[in-house]
C-alpha cells in the first residue's frame, strides 16, 4: 500500500507540473542607446517584477517559466508595452510595440488591430466583453475583463454576478478587486448622496469650495491626460459664464506637483487646484474614480447632483442649473 501510494504521490507530481513550460522573450532595440539600461519584465495585474536583463548590443533576453498565460508589461527607462507571456519563444522589435511567435500573442495583436479599427465606445466595449468571455481561461481574459469593467458603470452585484460565470483566480485578481472597491466607492458617492471630504497635506480640502453655499463643479484630471486637458476649454467657458455663481476646483490626481502647474499656466487655469503629489490616490479611491477627467457637480448643500460629466453633457448640465425656471 506504501509503495502504491508513493506511485501515486509522483504521478501527482509529475501532472502538476505538466502545464509548467519554459518561455523566452527576446527584445531587439533599433540602436544601442538602450545597451545598458534594465529591461523589467512585470506582472500587469499587480505590477510586481517576474524577470529583468540588461540590454547589450541592442538585445535583451528574458527567460522563466510559465504555468498557463498571463498578461505581462515589458518596462524600459518608464516606457512599457503589454503582451502575452506563454510558453515557447517571443520575439519583441521594442520600436514597433508588439510581440509575436506565440499563438496568443498573435491573436492579442488582431484584437488590438481590431480595436483600433473602432471609433465608437460602444463597439470597443462589445468587443472586450466578447474577448474575455472567449478567452477567459488564458492570458487575454483577465486582461479584456479588466477593461470591461473600467468602461462600465457597474454595481458590485453585477461585478459578483459575473464572476460567477469566470474562474476561480479571478477573484484574486488585484484590478478586478479594485473594481469591485471602485464600485462600492461610487455606491458610497452616488448621486443625492452627500459629499465626502479629503485633505490634502496642505490641509486643502474638497469643503472650502463643496457645500458653501453654491454650486461646485469638481474635475478630477492630470496635466499628461489629453482628454483631462481638451474638457478644461470646456470648464474654462463655464468658468467665465458662471464664476459668480458656482465655485470651482480641480483635484490633480496621478501626477507630479511641478507638471500640474506647469498645465495649470499652459491651459490659463485659474481656479484653485488641490494636489498633493504623483502618488495621491485618496480623492479617485473615496469616490470610485478609475478613469479620468472626471467631473461632478455637489449643490450648495452639498449633495452629489451629477457625476461622469464630460463634453456636452457637462455644459447642459450646469446651464440647466441656472436656466430661468
Amino acid at each position: 500500500m506504501k509503495k502504491l501510494l508513493m506511485i501515486a504521490a509522483a504521478a501527482l507530481a509529475m501532472a502538476s507540473c505538466s502545464n509548467t513550460q519554459q518561455y523566452k522573450v527576446a527584445v531587439l532595440f533599433p540602436d544601442a542607446e538602450s545597451d545598458g539600461q534594465t529591461a523589467y519584465l512585470t506582472s500587469y495585474d499587480s505590477g510586481d517584477t517576474l524577470a529583468q536583463a540588461e540590454i547589450k548590443n541592442k538585445n535583451a533576453v528574458l527567460e522563466g517559466e510559465v504555468e498557463g498565460s498571463f498578461m505581462a508589461r515589458l518596462v524600459v527607462d518608464g516606457k512599457r508595452m503589454g503582451f502575452i507571456v506563454e510558453g515557447g519563444e517571443i520575439t519583441i522589435k521594442w520600436e514597433e510595440g508588439e510581440a509575436k511567435g506565440t499563438a496568443l500573442n498573435e491573436k492579442l495583436n488582431a484584437l488590438d488591430a481590431e480595436l483600433n479599427k473602432v471609433e465608437d465606445e460602444a463597439a470597443q466595449v462589445a468587443i472586450f466583453q466578447k474577448a474575455y468571455l472567449e478567452n477567459k481561461d488564458n492570458g487575454i481574459g483577465p486582461w479584456a475583463f479588466n477593461y470591461y469593467l473600467m468602461c462600465n458603470d457597474f454595481t458590485v452585484a453585477q461585478i459578483d454576478s459575473m464572476l460567477t460565470a469566470l474562474p476561480e483566480n479571478y477573484k484574486t485578481l488585484k484590478r478586478v478587486n479594485k473594481a469591485i472597491s471602485d464600485a462600492k466607492a461610487k455606491e458610497a458617492t452616488g448621486v443625492g448622496k452627500q459629499f465626502t471630504d479629503f485633505a490634502n497635506d496642505k490641509g486643502e480640502k474638497l469643503s472650502q469650495f463643496a457645500g458653501q453655499g453654491k454650486y461646485c463643479l469638481v474635475d478630477f484630471w492630470a496635466s499628461w491626460c489629453g482628454p483631462c486637458r481638451k474638457e478644461i476649454g470646456n470648464i474654462k467657458k463655464l468658468y467665465a459664464k458662471y464664476s459668480d455663481k458656482m465655485n470651482f476646483v480641480g483635484i490633480a490626481v496621478w501626477d507630479e506637483d511641478e507638471a500640474t502647474v506647469k498645465a495649470m499656466e499652459e491651459l490659463q487655469v485659474v481656479w484653485p487646484v488641490i494636489m498633493n503629489g504623483k502618488n495621491w490616490t485618496v480623492p479617485t479611491d473615496l469616490y470610485g474614480v478609475s478613469g479620468i477627467p472626471h467631473i461632478m457637480l455637489i449643490d450648495p448643500q452639498g449633495k452629489i447632483v451629477k457625476r461622469g460629466l464630460q463634453e456636452e453633457t457637462l455644459i447642459n448640465a450646469v446651464e440647466e442649473l441656472f436656466a430661468e425656471k
